[in-house]
């Protein structure tokens, strides 16, 4: 299956979800903002949000500064 993640496209593997995309890319979780194919997925639903081929993730980070 292929996802795309910020405009860069992976592959995974089926039943993969979006904590687990997360994960293997190494994304500090902390501080992120998930959309997938337009809309928010909340942090209690990553788990049991799984991944289908041509889904779009965005990731959005916040950054602190001023």
């Amino acid at each position: 299956m292929r996802v795309q993640v910020n405009d860069k496209h992976f592959e995974i593997t089926e039943k993969t979800n979006l904590s687990q995309l997360l994960s293997a890319q190494n994304i500090d979780t902390s501080a992120v903002a998930v959309a997938m194919n337009g809309q928010i997925i909340h942090r209690e639903q990553w788990q049991q949000t799984e991944l289908k081929d041509n889904d779009t993730i965005t990731l959005v980070q916040a950054v602190a500064g001023g």
